[in-house]
């Protein structure tokens, strides 16, 4: 991930080393950019009680909080130069929009383990008419015959660019394939279409009858 700077001129977060004219003040470098936001991804959409965190059903934790649990219950060493700075950057400045920050507080906006008490009111989607997900050509078979189910997710992911999808599936092996999906099929079987974020959108379940086609990202 990219560095993150800070404007010296009007206080605004940015990547680029120039703003305002003026060069920017490092706030935290790339490496440690990723470091972070992979660790605040674990704690806020899986696994809270591996710090002690106090999250409420809506999946708001305290930046406060959440600072001290990782600078004293997870590691002391690898993150003694935590700031409450730092994981409002990574939060501002995700490239996903995996957070949301309010009044002090912090949470994933999606991606929740199903086993976590956590309920977040999505605005609706009745707009989108197609929608893609990227898997490996090995689930296939499975999803085809039973559909997309959200597994240890509390929903489905899709979204809304063919590109978004494959840099999903790739995560998971090399032969990957795009699924189009028909939004409106979707919401003709009964399943709600929620915004998650400006290229994400959730759902309960896809049926197989709603996949459209399936598209090889090599063509």
């Amino acid at each position: 991930m990219r560095s993150i700077y800070k404007c010296t001129i009007c206080g605004a977060y940015t990547e680029d080393t120039m703003h305002c004219g003026s060069r920017t003040e490092l706030v935290l470098e790339g490496g440690l950019r990723s470091k972070l936001s992979h660790l605040m991804t674990y704690l806020l959409r899986h696994n809270p009680k591996a710090v002690d965190l106090t999250m409420d059903h809506e999946g708001w934790v305290s930046i406060d909080e959440l600072v001290n649990a990782i600078r004293t219950r997870w590691s002391s060493r690898a993150y003694s130069w935590l700031t409450k700075e730092h994981v409002i950057v990574v939060a501002l400045l995700d490239p996903k929009g995996r957070f949301e920050v309010r009044n002090g507080m912090i949470r994933a906006r999606y991606g929740h383990n199903k086993s976590l008490n956590v309920s977040i009111k999505y605005e609706i989607d009745n707009e989108t008419r197609v929608l893609y997900h990227g898997t490996t050509r090995e689930a296939l078979v499975r999803i085809m015959r039973e559909g997309l189910r959200p597994m240890n997710r509390k929903y489905v992911h899709l979204v809304l660019d063919p590109e978004d999808a494959y840099e999903v599936a790739i995560r998971h092996g090399s032969d990957v394939v795009i699924l189009r999906i028909d939004a409106n099929c979707l919401r003709r079987n009964g399943q709600q279409i929620l915004i998650a974020t400006d290229k994400i959108r959730l759902t309960n379940y896809v049926p197989p009858q709603c996949i459209e086609s399936i598209m090889n990202p090599r063509d």
